[in-house]
Formats: structure tokens, C-alpha cells, sequence
């Protein structure tokens, strides 16, 4: 699956929610699954940092966050609130795996960096 991101504004993406919540609308399948609010928004989820950490978890595929910190050479806890900002946009999702560990899994099956 490739990520398509559209760009809404926060009025106009309200109005899509609740029209697609009374089921006045349904989206089409082409349409994003991805939505920001403007070019600069794109920009912060995507930097240049965060598109090599998903290339890094899509490539090497780590079983633990603590893993992926230690491949990418950031620390856990910054890596965290990352991937929890990703997992929010679809990109990544986190299985909690015991008490405190969690896998980090890449939601898209492809990447071009």
C-alpha cells in the first residue's frame, strides 16, 4: 500500500467526518487514508529523519523499540513520542508485547526514500 496524503482544512475535514459518520458519504477507495493540514504539517510528521527511520524499520524490521533505538541511533524516549505521532497518522503501529515493551511494525508495504 502507498501512503496518499491529502490536505484538508479542519473545518472542511469535520464536515467529511460527520458526513461520513451519518452515512452520507462514503469514501471511494482511492481516496487518502491521510489527512493533514497543510504542506508545512506533511513536513513535520515527514522529515527527512522520520521518512529514514521508517525506511530502517521496513528494511530491518525490529522486534522491540529499545531495538530500534539502538539501529537508528536515537534514544528511547524521543523514539517514542515519534512513533507514537506516526502511529497516529497510520504510518507505524505499536503491539504492546509483555509489560513495557512494544514491537514496532511499518503499516505501509513499501518505501521510497
Amino acid at each position: 500500500m502507498k501512503a496518499l496524503i491529502g490536505i484538508i482544512s479542519p473545518e472542511n475535514m469535520r464536515n467529511r467526518m460527520l458526513s461520513i459518520a451519518s452515512g452520507q458519504y462514503k469514501p471511494e477507495a482511492d481516496e487518502p487514508k491521510v489527512w493533514f493540514a497543510s504542506v508545512n504539517a506533511i513536513a513535520q510528521v515527514l522529515s527527512n529523519e522520520n521518512i529514514l527511520l521508517l525506511k530502517l524499520m521496513h528494511e530491518r524490521k525490529p522486534q522491540t523499540v529499545t531495538e530500534l533505538a539502538e539501529l537508528s541511533g536515537r534514544r528511547v524516549s524521543n523514539l517514542s513520542a515519534t512513533l507514537k505521532t506516526l502511529e497516529g497518522h497510520g504510518f507505524v503501529s505499536l503491539k504492546k508485547i509483555g509489560k513495557k515493551k512494544f514491537l514496532p511494525h511499518f503499516s505501509l508495504s513499501s518505501i521510497y526514500a
